[in-house]
């Protein structure tokens, strides 16, 4: 995945204060046959732990399938330009992610959710932010995660996520 470059904080007492976590949430996806599949959905969550709003909030996002180009998949990210104090905002990333990434959106438009399984997707997320109008920019580190989708009953069909936590 393409590095992105990380800013310290101008200060040294400045902490990075938003937190990006990726998170297996139950769901349900409807087959092609107007069944609903007990599905894994991974859902990405960036959360404001400052003690103040962020005002400017400018999230970035790649996504790579194991053997393919890494895409760039920010505009996906529509989310708000600032986040209160404690606030948060999440994606889910088979809906908005996925279909963003071409390589992954023209299988899955042409085999349904069968067309993920067993792939292996690389997501890369940071978010470049300011508390208040004077404060300098700072760019968090790059959170990455790889995700894994797989059939984990073959009889109901359900189909369950593994999440990598990586550096």
């Amino acid at each position: 995945m393409p590095e992105a470059p990380e800013r310290k904080p101008q200060q040294e007492d400045q902490e990075y204060c938003l937190d990006f976590s990726l998170q297996a949430v139950a769901s349900h996806l409807r087959a092609n046959e107007g069944r609903e599949v007990p599905f894994t959905r991974a859902v990405l969550l960036v959360h404001n732990a400052c003690e103040s709003d962020v005002i400017y909030l400018s999230l970035h996002a790649t996504l790579g399938q194991e053997g393919g180009t890494v895409r760039d998949v920010t505009h996906a990210l529509s989310g708000p330009a600032s986040l209160p104090a404690g606030g948060s905002f999440n994606w889910d990333v088979y809906d908005l992610l996925l279909p963003a990434h071409p390589g992954s959106a023209s299988k899955v438009h042409m085999f349904g959710y069968r067309a993920v399984l067993n792939w292996r997707f690389d997501l890369a997320v940071w978010a470049e932010y300011r508390c208040s109008d004077g404060s300098p920019p700072v760019r968090t580190s790059v959170s990455r995660w790889a995700l894994q989708w797989s059939v984990s009953d073959s009889i109901t069909g359900t189909v369950a996520l593994a999440i990598e936590k990586g550096q």
